[in-house]
């Protein structure tokens, strides 16, 4: 699950408070290693010192992992109730981290950035491709040229398979029953997502989208934002993806 806004419509905001215990079995140290070694296999170190812009950070799980790295870190993210989360997790391990408010598309920062990362399928979030081509044209201009932006998305067969239609163990901190509907038309999918919080008994549902997009349309939107060397592996190997991947990640060089 990944994240987004700021009003009514943010469907973050609700699972803001609860959030890091839903990922509390993500292994977040893991995560940057495997980023590492991608931007190592593109002929780039992420090390101490290299200033990494985190994008669509939620509550800034992999901007601290990278921080505590000694990595020079800023977070985004358009869900307001979760960087409250990722600034009180900030303050609590002492790690300086700059939290920011605000959509991809309009991203506007210098270009100061070594690299880049977006994980978790959040730019699956951007459903429309305007959109999301404007995202990766902001990225662009964040990055220093020769700089990597990271990725990764669910894919075609992902949403197809409903893969997002899940229930969780009764053992959990936080239980959740959530229901896909993919669109082929669209290509996007619909998920109801029921929670319960037992210690509480809050409950509450939220409605997440997500859009499908193929190889080829990202290769073409990050060709034009000026990205080249356009890199795509398996989901956490370092194979190339196959018609039944579920998650893929992609490594884009920012053109000179």
């Amino acid at each position: 699950m990944a994240r987004r806004s700021v009003s009514r419509s943010d469907p973050f905001a609700r699972i803001a408070p609860h959030y890091d215990a839903l990922m509390a079995s993500v292994p977040y140290s893991r995560w940057a290693d495997y980023i590492t070694q991608l931007a190592a296999l593109s002929g780039r170190l992420i090390r101490p010192g290299t200033h990494l812009l985190d994008l669509a950070t939620g509550t800034g799980s992999v901007a601290l992992e990278f921080a505590a790295r000694a990595c020079v870190v800023t977070g985004v993210d358009l869900s307001e109730p979760m960087l409250v989360e990722a600034r009180r997790k900030a303050a609590d391990r002492g790690l300086d981290v700059q939290f920011l408010c605000c959509d991809l598309q309009d991203l506007d920062l210098p270009a100061q950035f070594d690299h880049a990362v977006c994980l978790y399928d959040s730019l699956n979030y951007i459903l429309a491709p305007g959109a999301l081509k404007r995202a990766f044209a902001a990225v662009r201009r964040a990055l220093k040229p020769g700089g990597l932006l990271l990725f990764d998305v669910n894919t075609v067969h992902a949403l197809e398979a409903e893969l997002f239609t899940q229930t969780s163990s009764d053992a959990t901190p936080v239980q959740y029953r959530w229901v896909s509907n993919y669109h082929p038309g669209t290509r996007i999918s619909r998920i109801k997502m029921d929670f319960q919080v037992p210690r509480t008994n809050e409950r509450f549902s939220v409605v997440h989208r997500q859009r499908a997009y193929t190889d080829s349309e990202l290769r073409s939107f990050l060709f034009h934002a000026g990205f080249t060397d356009i890199r795509s592996y398996d989901g956490y190997r370092l194979t190339p993806p196959t018609p039944m991947s579920d998650r893929v990640f992609y490594v884009a060089t920012a053109a000179s």
